[in-house]
Protein backbone atom coordinates (compact mmCIF):
# COMPACT_ATOMS: atom_id res chain seq x y z
CA UNK A 1 0.00 0.00 0.00
CA UNK A 2 2.80 2.19 0.50
CA UNK A 3 4.11 2.47 -2.90
CA UNK A 4 0.06 3.17 -4.09
CA UNK A 5 0.68 6.26 -1.80
CA UNK A 6 3.59 7.51 -3.79
CA UNK A 7 1.50 7.44 -6.95
CA UNK A 8 0.53 10.37 -9.45
CA UNK A 9 -1.40 9.60 -12.08
CA UNK A 10 -1.10 11.69 -14.99
CA UNK A 11 -3.46 9.83 -16.65
CA UNK A 12 -5.83 12.63 -18.04
CA UNK A 13 -6.43 16.21 -17.42
CA UNK A 14 -10.11 17.15 -16.31
CA UNK A 15 -12.34 17.63 -19.07
CA UNK A 16 -14.20 20.47 -17.24
CA UNK A 17 -11.28 22.77 -17.41
CA UNK A 18 -9.92 22.12 -20.60
CA UNK A 19 -11.74 21.27 -24.61
CA UNK A 20 -9.40 17.90 -24.67
CA UNK A 21 -10.66 14.40 -26.89
CA UNK A 22 -8.88 11.21 -27.49
CA UNK A 23 -9.15 10.12 -31.36
CA UNK A 24 -8.94 6.61 -32.24
CA UNK A 25 -7.99 5.79 -35.80
CA UNK A 26 -8.29 2.31 -37.71
CA UNK A 27 -5.87 2.33 -40.41
CA UNK A 28 -5.99 -0.86 -41.50
CA UNK A 29 -7.63 -3.03 -44.20
CA UNK A 30 -8.72 -5.93 -42.65
CA UNK A 31 -12.77 -6.47 -43.19
CA UNK A 32 -13.18 -7.37 -38.85
CA UNK A 33 -15.18 -5.39 -36.81
CA UNK A 34 -13.67 -3.97 -33.98
CA UNK A 35 -15.79 -3.30 -30.87
CA UNK A 36 -14.27 -0.93 -28.74
CA UNK A 37 -15.66 0.77 -25.44
CA UNK A 38 -14.95 4.15 -23.68
CA UNK A 39 -16.13 5.12 -19.88
CA UNK A 40 -14.95 7.61 -17.66
CA UNK A 41 -16.54 8.62 -14.04
CA UNK A 42 -19.46 10.75 -16.02
CA UNK A 43 -19.98 8.24 -18.55
CA UNK A 44 -20.41 4.76 -17.63
CA UNK A 45 -19.98 3.67 -21.12
CA UNK A 46 -19.98 4.40 -25.12
CA UNK A 47 -19.43 1.51 -27.19
CA UNK A 48 -18.64 2.50 -31.13
CA UNK A 49 -17.71 0.34 -33.73
CA UNK A 50 -14.81 0.29 -35.93
CA UNK A 51 -13.97 -0.96 -39.22
CA UNK A 52 -13.08 0.07 -43.12
CA UNK A 53 -16.71 2.03 -43.46
CA UNK A 54 -16.34 3.69 -40.06
CA UNK A 55 -12.93 4.57 -38.86
CA UNK A 56 -12.58 7.19 -36.68
CA UNK A 57 -13.60 7.06 -32.47
CA UNK A 58 -12.79 10.35 -30.58
CA UNK A 59 -13.73 10.73 -26.87
CA UNK A 60 -13.56 12.54 -24.01
CA UNK A 61 -9.83 12.76 -22.90
CA UNK A 62 -11.04 11.22 -18.98
CA UNK A 63 -12.51 8.10 -20.25
CA UNK A 64 -10.67 4.21 -20.41
CA UNK A 65 -10.96 3.12 -23.62
CA UNK A 66 -11.37 -0.73 -24.13
CA UNK A 67 -11.88 -3.50 -27.07
CA UNK A 68 -14.45 -5.16 -25.97
CA UNK A 69 -14.47 -8.18 -28.08
CA UNK A 70 -14.68 -11.60 -26.04
CA UNK A 71 -11.99 -12.83 -26.58
CA UNK A 72 -9.83 -9.57 -26.69
CA UNK A 73 -10.47 -7.63 -24.19
CA UNK A 74 -7.52 -5.51 -23.97
CA UNK A 75 -6.89 -1.93 -23.46
CA UNK A 76 -5.80 1.15 -25.08
CA UNK A 77 -4.16 3.84 -23.30
CA UNK A 78 -3.79 7.85 -24.30
CA UNK A 79 -3.98 10.69 -22.44
CA UNK A 80 -5.10 14.54 -23.88
CA UNK A 81 -5.24 15.28 -27.64
CA UNK A 82 -3.42 12.55 -28.82
CA UNK A 83 -4.33 11.03 -31.85
CA UNK A 84 -3.76 6.77 -31.70
CA UNK A 85 -3.77 4.76 -35.26
CA UNK A 86 -3.93 1.11 -35.10
CA UNK A 87 -4.45 -2.38 -36.63
CA UNK A 88 -4.76 -5.82 -36.75
CA UNK A 89 -2.16 -8.19 -37.12
CA UNK A 90 -3.21 -12.01 -37.72
CA UNK A 91 -3.51 -13.23 -34.64
CA UNK A 92 -6.42 -10.62 -34.12
CA UNK A 93 -4.60 -8.61 -31.64
CA UNK A 94 -4.62 -4.80 -32.40
CA UNK A 95 -1.37 -2.60 -32.30
CA UNK A 96 -1.83 0.91 -32.20
CA UNK A 97 0.79 4.06 -31.93
CA UNK A 98 1.23 7.51 -31.71
CA UNK A 99 2.84 10.02 -34.25
CA UNK A 100 3.28 12.48 -31.41
CA UNK A 101 4.28 10.28 -28.44
CA UNK A 102 5.97 7.03 -29.91
CA UNK A 103 6.25 5.06 -26.29
CA UNK A 104 2.62 4.02 -27.12
CA UNK A 105 4.07 1.88 -29.57
CA UNK A 106 6.03 -0.11 -26.91
CA UNK A 107 2.87 0.09 -24.55
CA UNK A 108 0.80 -1.56 -26.98
CA UNK A 109 3.28 -4.42 -27.26
CA UNK A 110 3.14 -4.83 -23.66
CA UNK A 111 -1.04 -4.89 -22.99
CA UNK A 112 -0.68 -7.65 -26.25
CA UNK A 113 2.19 -9.79 -24.35
CA UNK A 114 0.32 -9.19 -21.36
CA UNK A 115 -3.08 -10.58 -22.60
CA UNK A 116 -1.30 -13.26 -24.92
CA UNK A 117 0.50 -14.69 -21.53
CA UNK A 118 -2.47 -14.03 -18.92
CA UNK A 119 -5.33 -13.38 -20.32
CA UNK A 120 -7.83 -10.44 -20.00
CA UNK A 121 -7.66 -8.09 -17.39
CA UNK A 122 -10.81 -8.93 -15.44
CA UNK A 123 -12.08 -9.48 -11.36
CA UNK A 124 -12.81 -12.49 -10.22
CA UNK A 125 -16.63 -12.46 -11.11
CA UNK A 126 -15.87 -11.80 -14.57
CA UNK A 127 -12.85 -14.23 -14.71
CA UNK A 128 -15.78 -17.10 -13.94
CA UNK A 129 -17.84 -15.80 -16.44
CA UNK A 130 -15.57 -15.38 -18.69
CA UNK A 131 -13.84 -19.25 -18.04
CA UNK A 132 -17.41 -20.80 -18.08
CA UNK A 133 -17.44 -19.22 -22.01
CA UNK A 134 -13.50 -20.50 -22.42
CA UNK A 135 -14.45 -23.97 -21.09
CA UNK A 136 -17.51 -24.64 -24.13
CA UNK A 137 -14.93 -23.05 -26.73
CA UNK A 138 -12.23 -25.84 -25.45
CA UNK A 139 -10.43 -22.63 -24.84
CA UNK A 140 -7.02 -22.44 -21.66
CA UNK A 141 -6.84 -19.14 -19.74
CA UNK A 142 -4.47 -18.06 -17.08
CA UNK A 143 -5.59 -15.88 -13.79
CA UNK A 144 -4.22 -15.18 -10.98
CA UNK A 145 -6.14 -13.24 -8.51
CA UNK A 146 -2.96 -11.16 -6.83
CA UNK A 147 -1.96 -10.26 -10.82
CA UNK A 148 1.80 -11.19 -9.67
CA UNK A 149 2.70 -12.09 -13.49
CA UNK A 150 1.11 -9.17 -14.61
CA UNK A 151 2.99 -7.41 -12.10
CA UNK A 152 6.49 -8.65 -13.02
CA UNK A 153 6.24 -7.99 -16.87
CA UNK A 154 4.84 -4.48 -16.25
CA UNK A 155 7.58 -3.58 -13.88
CA UNK A 156 10.27 -5.17 -16.84
CA UNK A 157 8.98 -2.88 -19.37
CA UNK A 158 9.16 0.12 -17.28
CA UNK A 159 12.84 -0.75 -16.25
CA UNK A 160 13.67 -1.27 -19.54
CA UNK A 161 11.90 2.12 -20.65
CA UNK A 162 9.26 0.83 -22.80
CA UNK A 163 6.34 2.52 -20.60
CA UNK A 164 5.53 5.70 -19.65
CA UNK A 165 5.28 6.75 -16.15
CA UNK A 166 1.82 7.81 -16.23
CA UNK A 167 0.79 4.33 -18.29
CA UNK A 168 3.09 2.37 -15.56
CA UNK A 169 1.42 4.36 -13.05
CA UNK A 170 -2.71 3.51 -14.38
CA UNK A 171 -1.67 -0.17 -14.67
CA UNK A 172 0.25 -0.56 -11.35
CA UNK A 173 -3.12 0.79 -9.88
CA UNK A 174 -5.30 -1.12 -11.89
CA UNK A 175 -3.70 -4.51 -10.65
CA UNK A 176 -3.56 -3.08 -7.36
CA UNK A 177 -7.60 -2.69 -7.63
CA UNK A 178 -8.44 -5.85 -8.69
CA UNK A 179 -6.45 -7.82 -6.44
CA UNK A 180 -7.84 -5.89 -3.58
CA UNK A 181 -11.24 -6.63 -5.29
CA UNK A 182 -10.49 -10.14 -5.08
CA UNK A 183 -10.02 -10.17 -1.84
CA UNK A 184 -13.30 -9.13 -1.05
CA UNK A 185 -14.23 -12.31 -2.83
CA UNK A 186 -13.09 -14.14 0.10
CA UNK A 187 -15.21 -15.89 1.99
CA UNK A 188 -14.04 -14.60 4.97
CA UNK A 189 -12.83 -10.99 4.22
CA UNK A 190 -9.58 -9.87 6.13
CA UNK A 191 -9.83 -6.46 7.75
CA UNK A 192 -6.76 -5.68 6.46
CA UNK A 193 -8.12 -5.30 3.15
CA UNK A 194 -11.04 -2.86 4.15
CA UNK A 195 -8.15 -1.02 5.77
CA UNK A 196 -6.08 -0.90 2.93
CA UNK A 197 -9.33 0.63 0.68
CA UNK A 198 -9.65 2.98 2.88
CA UNK A 199 -6.01 4.27 2.82
CA UNK A 200 -6.54 5.09 -1.01
CA UNK A 201 -9.44 7.74 -0.64
CA UNK A 202 -7.36 10.43 -0.31
CA UNK A 203 -5.96 9.73 -3.05
CA UNK A 204 -9.21 8.87 -4.78
CA UNK A 205 -9.15 12.19 -7.01
CA UNK A 206 -6.85 10.24 -9.14
CA UNK A 207 -7.99 7.35 -8.98
CA UNK A 208 -10.87 7.59 -10.09
CA UNK A 209 -9.74 7.65 -13.33
CA UNK A 210 -8.83 4.12 -13.23
CA UNK A 211 -12.04 2.41 -14.02
CA UNK A 212 -10.73 -1.05 -11.95
CA UNK A 213 -10.88 1.29 -8.98
CA UNK A 214 -14.01 2.40 -9.46
CA UNK A 215 -15.17 -1.24 -9.65
CA UNK A 216 -13.33 -1.65 -6.44
CA UNK A 217 -15.18 1.19 -4.43
CA UNK A 218 -18.77 0.16 -5.93
CA UNK A 219 -17.98 -3.64 -4.06
CA UNK A 220 -16.27 -2.22 -0.98
CA UNK A 221 -19.86 -0.61 -0.46
CA UNK A 222 -21.86 -4.08 -1.28
CA UNK A 223 -19.61 -5.52 1.42
CA UNK A 224 -19.39 -3.31 3.87
CA UNK A 225 -22.79 -3.26 3.90
CA UNK A 226 -22.94 -6.87 4.03
CA UNK A 227 -20.63 -7.30 7.70
CA UNK A 228 -22.29 -4.18 9.02
CA UNK A 229 -25.42 -6.52 8.78
CA UNK A 230 -27.38 -3.78 6.59
CA UNK A 231 -30.33 -4.91 4.51
CA UNK A 232 -29.47 -4.51 0.92
CA UNK A 233 -31.75 -1.99 -0.74
CA UNK A 234 -31.46 0.82 -2.76
CA UNK A 235 -32.17 3.55 -0.16
CA UNK A 236 -29.92 1.99 2.13
CA UNK A 237 -26.93 1.87 -0.09
CA UNK A 238 -27.46 5.79 -1.21
CA UNK A 239 -27.91 6.16 2.88
CA UNK A 240 -24.79 3.95 3.47
CA UNK A 241 -23.05 6.02 0.58
CA UNK A 242 -23.85 9.45 1.87
CA UNK A 243 -22.61 8.61 5.44
CA UNK A 244 -19.42 6.69 5.07
CA UNK A 245 -17.21 8.53 2.40
CA UNK A 246 -15.77 12.10 3.57
CA UNK A 247 -14.20 12.72 0.01
CA UNK A 248 -16.88 14.30 -2.18
CA UNK A 249 -15.30 13.02 -5.44
CA UNK A 250 -16.00 9.67 -4.13
CA UNK A 251 -19.73 9.94 -3.12
CA UNK A 252 -20.68 11.83 -5.72
CA UNK A 253 -19.54 9.08 -8.38
CA UNK A 254 -21.20 5.85 -5.78
CA UNK A 255 -24.32 8.07 -5.60
CA UNK A 256 -24.59 8.07 -9.54
CA UNK A 257 -23.37 4.85 -10.17
CA UNK A 258 -25.58 3.34 -7.60
CA UNK A 259 -28.78 5.33 -8.97
CA UNK A 260 -27.82 5.66 -12.42
CA UNK A 261 -28.73 2.03 -14.00
CA UNK A 262 -32.18 1.52 -12.21
CA UNK A 263 -33.45 5.09 -12.80
CA UNK A 264 -32.35 4.29 -16.34
CA UNK A 265 -34.69 1.58 -16.60
CA UNK A 266 -37.48 3.35 -17.74
CA UNK A 267 -40.51 0.57 -17.46
CA UNK A 268 -39.29 0.67 -13.54
CA UNK A 269 -39.88 4.84 -13.04
CA UNK A 270 -43.67 3.98 -11.50
CA UNK A 271 -42.24 1.99 -8.86
CA UNK A 272 -38.46 3.65 -8.29
CA UNK A 273 -37.28 4.57 -4.53
CA UNK A 274 -38.22 8.17 -3.76
CA UNK A 275 -35.88 8.20 -0.64
CA UNK A 276 -32.84 7.28 -3.38
CA UNK A 277 -33.56 10.17 -5.08
CA UNK A 278 -34.10 12.56 -2.09
CA UNK A 279 -30.58 11.08 -0.70
CA UNK A 280 -28.89 11.82 -4.47
CA UNK A 281 -30.43 15.23 -4.58
CA UNK A 282 -29.17 16.51 -1.20
CA UNK A 283 -25.84 14.74 -1.37
CA UNK A 284 -23.94 14.81 -4.61
CA UNK A 285 -22.64 18.27 -6.04
CA UNK A 286 -21.55 16.67 -9.54
CA UNK A 287 -23.33 19.19 -11.94
CA UNK A 288 -23.19 16.55 -14.72
CA UNK A 289 -24.27 13.84 -12.80
CA UNK A 290 -27.13 15.13 -11.53
CA UNK A 291 -27.94 16.58 -14.98
CA UNK A 292 -27.90 13.02 -16.06
CA UNK A 293 -30.26 11.90 -13.05
CA UNK A 294 -32.24 14.78 -14.06
CA UNK A 295 -32.75 13.71 -17.66
CA UNK A 296 -33.86 10.47 -16.34
CA UNK A 297 -36.26 11.76 -14.88
CA UNK A 298 -38.00 13.64 -17.65
CA UNK A 299 -41.73 11.47 -18.70
CA UNK A 300 -41.29 9.12 -20.72
CA UNK A 301 -41.82 10.00 -23.87
CA UNK A 302 -45.78 9.18 -25.25
CA UNK A 303 -46.35 5.74 -26.72
CA UNK A 304 -45.00 5.66 -30.38
CA UNK A 305 -47.53 5.14 -32.62
CA UNK A 306 -45.69 4.09 -35.76
CA UNK A 307 -48.22 4.28 -38.58
CA UNK A 308 -48.54 8.14 -37.00
CA UNK A 309 -44.66 8.52 -38.10
CA UNK A 310 -44.87 6.81 -41.00
CA UNK A 311 -48.35 8.77 -41.95
CA UNK A 312 -45.85 12.21 -41.88
CA UNK A 313 -44.27 10.19 -45.23
CA UNK A 314 -47.09 9.43 -46.82
CA UNK A 315 -46.53 8.88 -50.57
CA UNK A 316 -42.70 8.00 -49.96
CA UNK A 317 -41.06 4.72 -49.89
CA UNK A 318 -39.95 4.87 -45.86
CA UNK A 319 -36.99 2.63 -44.53
CA UNK A 320 -37.25 2.32 -40.97
CA UNK A 321 -34.13 1.46 -39.09
CA UNK A 322 -34.47 -0.39 -35.43
CA UNK A 323 -31.37 0.21 -33.36
CA UNK A 324 -29.83 1.34 -30.09
CA UNK A 325 -26.55 2.66 -28.61
CA UNK A 326 -25.79 -0.36 -27.13
CA UNK A 327 -26.26 -1.93 -30.13
CA UNK A 328 -22.73 -2.30 -31.69
CA UNK A 329 -23.60 -3.40 -34.91
CA UNK A 330 -26.74 -0.90 -35.41
CA UNK A 331 -24.16 1.76 -35.07
CA UNK A 332 -21.78 0.58 -37.56
CA UNK A 333 -24.49 0.34 -40.81
CA UNK A 334 -25.09 4.10 -40.13
CA UNK A 335 -22.69 5.32 -42.36
CA UNK A 336 -23.61 3.17 -44.92
CA UNK A 337 -27.25 4.60 -44.07
CA UNK A 338 -26.15 8.04 -44.97
CA UNK A 339 -24.79 7.05 -47.77
CA UNK A 340 -27.97 5.88 -48.91
CA UNK A 341 -29.93 8.74 -47.43
CA UNK A 342 -28.05 10.89 -49.99
CA UNK A 343 -28.68 9.15 -52.85
CA UNK A 344 -32.08 8.84 -52.30
CA UNK A 345 -33.35 11.99 -51.71
CA UNK A 346 -37.52 10.92 -51.63
CA UNK A 347 -36.90 7.85 -49.20
CA UNK A 348 -37.43 8.40 -45.79
CA UNK A 349 -34.97 7.32 -43.09
CA UNK A 350 -36.92 6.52 -39.69
CA UNK A 351 -34.95 6.00 -36.99
CA UNK A 352 -36.48 3.58 -34.01
CA UNK A 353 -33.86 3.56 -30.75
CA UNK A 354 -35.29 0.39 -28.78
CA UNK A 355 -33.04 2.18 -26.11
CA UNK A 356 -34.27 2.19 -22.14
CA UNK A 357 -32.09 5.32 -21.45
CA UNK A 358 -33.38 8.15 -22.90
CA UNK A 359 -29.45 9.74 -21.96
CA UNK A 360 -27.98 7.00 -23.93
CA UNK A 361 -30.28 7.71 -26.92
CA UNK A 362 -29.21 11.26 -26.94
CA UNK A 363 -25.54 10.64 -26.49
CA UNK A 364 -25.36 8.44 -29.12
CA UNK A 365 -27.54 10.65 -31.39
CA UNK A 366 -25.09 13.34 -31.10
CA UNK A 367 -22.38 11.34 -32.36
CA UNK A 368 -24.14 10.85 -35.49
CA UNK A 369 -25.42 14.64 -36.30
CA UNK A 370 -25.39 14.32 -39.75
CA UNK A 371 -27.49 11.46 -39.76
CA UNK A 372 -29.51 11.52 -36.49
CA UNK A 373 -31.79 14.16 -35.74
CA UNK A 374 -35.11 15.56 -33.94
CA UNK A 375 -36.99 15.15 -37.02
CA UNK A 376 -35.69 11.71 -38.05
CA UNK A 377 -35.32 9.53 -35.21
CA UNK A 378 -37.82 8.80 -31.79
CA UNK A 379 -37.47 6.47 -28.82
CA UNK A 380 -39.81 3.38 -28.72
CA UNK A 381 -41.83 2.98 -25.83
CA UNK A 382 -44.54 0.12 -25.50
CA UNK A 383 -48.15 0.65 -26.61
CA UNK A 384 -50.75 -2.20 -27.09
CA UNK A 385 -52.70 0.46 -30.00
CA UNK A 386 -49.80 0.19 -31.78
CA UNK A 387 -50.72 -2.41 -34.61
CA UNK A 388 -47.95 -1.50 -37.48
CA UNK A 389 -45.46 -2.59 -34.43
CA UNK A 390 -47.04 -5.37 -33.53
CA UNK A 391 -47.21 -6.83 -37.13
CA UNK A 392 -43.12 -5.85 -37.44
CA UNK A 393 -42.61 -7.70 -34.09
CA UNK A 394 -38.78 -6.97 -33.81
CA UNK A 395 -37.06 -9.01 -31.28
CA UNK A 396 -33.36 -8.68 -32.63
CA UNK A 397 -31.63 -5.91 -33.95
CA UNK A 398 -30.33 -4.54 -36.29
CA UNK A 399 -33.57 -4.70 -38.05
CA UNK A 400 -34.62 -2.49 -41.25
CA UNK A 401 -38.54 -2.71 -42.56
CA UNK A 402 -38.98 -1.37 -45.70
CA UNK A 403 -42.58 0.35 -46.52
CA UNK A 404 -44.36 1.34 -49.24
CA UNK A 405 -45.46 4.25 -50.68
CA UNK A 406 -49.20 3.77 -49.58
CA UNK A 407 -47.70 2.55 -45.79
CA UNK A 408 -47.99 -0.57 -46.27
CA UNK A 409 -44.84 -3.43 -45.54
CA UNK A 410 -42.83 -4.61 -47.96
CA UNK A 411 -40.22 -6.47 -46.12
CA UNK A 412 -40.17 -7.02 -42.64
CA UNK A 413 -36.35 -7.75 -42.52
CA UNK A 414 -34.88 -5.67 -45.25
CA UNK A 415 -31.44 -6.32 -46.25
CA UNK A 416 -28.50 -3.92 -44.48
CA UNK A 417 -27.94 -0.69 -45.67
CA UNK A 418 -23.87 -1.69 -46.27
CA UNK A 419 -25.30 -4.48 -48.27
CA UNK A 420 -25.90 -3.95 -52.16
CA UNK A 421 -29.29 -5.96 -52.00
CA UNK A 422 -30.81 -2.87 -50.11
CA UNK A 423 -30.10 -0.60 -53.01
CA UNK A 424 -31.82 -3.18 -55.49
CA UNK A 425 -34.98 -3.52 -53.38
CA UNK A 426 -35.31 0.30 -52.79
CA UNK A 427 -35.06 1.00 -56.92
CA UNK A 428 -37.36 -1.63 -57.14
CA UNK A 429 -39.84 0.47 -55.42
CA UNK A 430 -39.06 3.37 -56.26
Amino acid sequence: MSKLKSIVLFFLISANLFSQHITIKYVGNNETVINLTSESRENIYDRAVLSPKNRELIVDNNSSIFCNDIYRCTSIYATNNEILEFDIDAKGLIHYYCASNPIRKSESEFLNASFEKYGSIKNLPNYNHLKVIMASQKMNTYFDKDYIKQKELLEMYYKENKLSKEFYDYFYATYWSLTLYNQLEEKNINANTFTAIEESFDQADTLLDVDKYRELLQNYVQKRMMVFGLKKSLSNEMDFISKNFKNQNIKDYLLYVTIYDPLSARDQKATFDPKALEIFRKNCKNETFVFNVEEELKPVPTPLVLKEIVKKHEGKLVLIDFWASWCMPCREELPSEKKLMDKYKDVAFVFVSIDKSATSWKKAMDGYKDILNKENSVLIAKSEKDELLKQINVTTIPRYVLLGKDGKIIHKDAPRPSTPEIQTLIEKYL
